[in-house]
């Protein structure tokens, strides 16, 4: 609900004055901290919406960015309790439609083509389990838009998209909270910063909001003392739990699945760790580690059966991985597919598993014993391959129980449950190094928001000072570099200034394969859109030949992008030469994640474009050369593809 607006005035000896129904921008001193209960005052008083505006005003004024020898404003502790501050009451003073259509742009995919009827648009939803958008053109924004215009529409969009049960609603995000819960954030400095480490732009603001709200009710004191994991909980669960999950090698309804109210899963957490059934204490832990916790809701048959072991240190996720004896009669005869009804923990110790049984038992009993852990798959020599990783330690994961060396798999895909996106095991080892330099991140993290307030000024150059200002701070993290890209393309940057910008990220992370090649790439976009098809080719193969054999995953993908780019360009014939070159560079070494990223995608396109010859001519040189081993999930996929391209079984 609203505060009661009272218009009065108010005094603060801190040099924070109200006239009237206003402040004063130039009253606001941000070298001295912020004064909670005088900001009580403020949103009791119903003038919360004008102290936002005139913070963000003097925020803009007397904010400095970091430059050689200076250190700059948001290192300040004074001025990082008004940042946070500021971005807490930004939020809460957010239009809902305006923060759902930004948050439904990123689960948008749009293109269109030109018919005798006009335009024609492609949407498809990006439901939980798929790569995120970052796309900020003009058909995005008109797409979003439409979409967002029609309330029938929105609503069944939304209802796949959100946690159930959600109506959304017109207005401030600040009128679905009670008065009670927003005076008790605002009177806590230590909620702001938690807040704003915990936040992202892939949250949900209305069902996160509303999340945090249930668990706060249900338990205050709790709440205080567990802050961080009721944050998890709330930026998790914003979204439903993917329809594949856990992995596509079990029938869905065979999964067993709680569905419990979120103060519940809270409360459980917490009795556990109180009577000694958790190895972490969540108290420790950030949220980016405790979301990787919170991300499934065990069965109380699943936590009983793990938490009332005779033995529990052997569920462990470093030993409960190779508890699981492997069926290799179910590899024999061609079984992949979980064949013993429902997908229970005790049934799993029962009747053995092959490698996604023994990584989603491991994973599960290290949830239950209250560390978080992480469910990966890749592609290796031999096909695919699942394994998990498990916090050892705030700040100190092991990302290969299970993993086997000799499967020789070089990257490991995971879901990353607080967008429920794809995320590799170099993203969370990145994830964890960034971490230890938490101090000049959070210092960047603040001038990311101040550049927000001089983009809302129409502040082009102030808020380019502010984003240079964060990279400068922490160059070591591909956040910063993002946001200064954005900023370098929304600004109508030179081709030249681009092409700079992501030729220092290639040096400042020549040491990260997967950084390194998404800055390369993004060179090669910027070639193939000026017409220069020898540099794409050139950067495509300078990709190919620093990762291949090493990381088979990224030189595949270089492949599959230049070939992609030439079917654009209406060359099917060079398309096929250099397939065929990159089959017999990288087929053998690259098996799977050759098919995956550059057989299957070409052979769909040839199918899609009425050539099913030529589909059949990629898939029977690939699978002459790649030798996929009989009855493997790779040879089933050839097999399958085979068959669409109108091949005889």
């Amino acid at each position: 609900m609203r505060f009661p607006l009272i218009r009065i005035l108010l005094i603060s000896c801190q040099t924070l004055f109200l006239r009237g129904p206003s402040l004063i921008a130039g009253q606001i001193d941000i070298s001295h901290e912020p004064d909670p209960s005088l900001v009580y005052r403020i949103a009791r008083d119903g003038q919360l919406a004008e102290f936002h505006h005139e913070l963000g005003n003097a925020l803009a004024l007397q904010w400095k960015p970091a430059v050689s020898g200076r250190s700059g404003s948001s290192s300040l502790e004074n001025l990082a309790a008004w940042v946070d501050l500021y971005q807490w009451i930004n939020l809460l003073e957010s239009d809902e439609a305006s923060v759902t259509k930004r948050w439904l742009s990123h689960h948008l995919s749009v293109s269109s083509d030109k018919t005798n009827q006009g335009e024609r648009f492609h949407i498809t939803i990006h439901q939980p389990g798929t790569p995120l958008v970052r796309r900020y053109d003009e058909l995005q924004h008109r797409v979003t838009e439409e979409l967002t215009a029609n309330p029938l529409i929105l609503h069944h969009v939304l209802a796949g998209l959100v946690r159930q049960p959600f109506e959304w609603r017109n207005g401030a995000l600040i009128d679905r909270l009670d008065s009670s819960f927003v005076e008790a954030t605002i009177q806590n400095k230590s909620f702001w910063n938690s807040w704003s480490d915990a936040f992202g732009e892939d949250d949900f603001a209305p069902r996160v909001l509303v999340n945090l709200q249930s668990i706060w009710r249900s338990s205050p004191a709790d709440y205080q003392e567990f802050r961080n994991l009721a944050l998890a909980i709330a930026v998790v669960l914003d979204q439903p739990v993917p329809d594949s999950w856990p992995h596509r090698q079990v029938e869905p309804g065979d999964v067993p699945k709680a569905s419990p109210e979120l103060p519940k899963i809270f409360s459980s957490f917490v009795d556990a760790f109180r009577k000694g059934k958790l190895h972490q204490d969540p108290r420790r832990l950030d949220v980016c580690e405790l979301k990787f916790l919170v991300d499934v809701s065990l069965t109380p048959a699943d936590l009983d059966y793990i938490r009332n072991s005779p033995s529990r240190s052997r569920e462990m996720p470093s030993h409960a991985f190779d508890a699981i004896s492997y069926d290799q009669g179910r590899v024999f005869k061609d079984s992949y597919v979980w064949p013993w009804g429902t997908y229970s923990l005790a049934s799993i110790r029962n009747h053995g598993g092959i490698c996604v049984d023994q990584a989603y038992y491991a994973a599960l009993s290290g949830k239950a014993l209250g560390i978080p852990t992480i469910f990966f798959a890749g592609e290796g020599r031999d096909g695919g391959h699942a394994w998990v990783g498990y916090l050892k330690n705030h700040g100190n994961w092991d990302l290969n129980v299970g993993r086997h060396g000799e499967k020789n798999v070089a990257t490991g895909v995971a879901l990353d449950p607080q967008n429920w996106s794809p995320v590799t095991d170099h993203d969370i080892a990145m994830m964890s190094l960034n971490s230890r330099n938490r101090v000049a991140r959070e210092a960047a993290r603040r001038d990311l928001v101040v550049a927000t307030i001089f983009r809302r000024r129409n502040n082009a150059l102030s808020e380019g000072q502010a984003l240079r200002s964060a990279l400068s701070r922490c160059p070591e993290d591909p956040l910063f570099w993002d946001a200064l890209e954005d900023w370098l393309v929304r600004t109508g940057s030179t081709s030249s200034e681009i092409q700079q910008h992501h030729e220092a990220a290639i040096r400042q992370f020549s040491r990260f394969r997967d950084l390194k090649t998404q800055h390369q790439g993004a060179l090669a976009r910027l070639a193939e859109a000026s017409g220069d098809r020898n540099a794409v080719k050139y950067l495509s193969e300078q990709i190919i030949r620093e990762n291949f054999g090493v990381r088979n995953d990224l030189s595949a993908g270089a492949a599959g992008e230049m070939i992609s780019s030439q079917m654009k360009a209406n060359d099917p014939e060079s398309a096929l030469r250099f397939y065929e070159e990159q089959l017999r560079t990288q087929g053998v070494g690259g098996k799977g994640e050759f098919f995956y990223r550059v057989t299957a995608p070409l052979a769909g396109e040839f199918i899609t474009k009425q050539r099913p010859d030529l589909a059949r001519r990629v898939l029977k040189r690939a699978f002459e050369t790649i030798k996929p081993p009989k009855g493997s999930l790779l040879d089933k996929e050839f097999r399958k593809l085979w068959l669409k391209a109108g091949g005889k079984p």
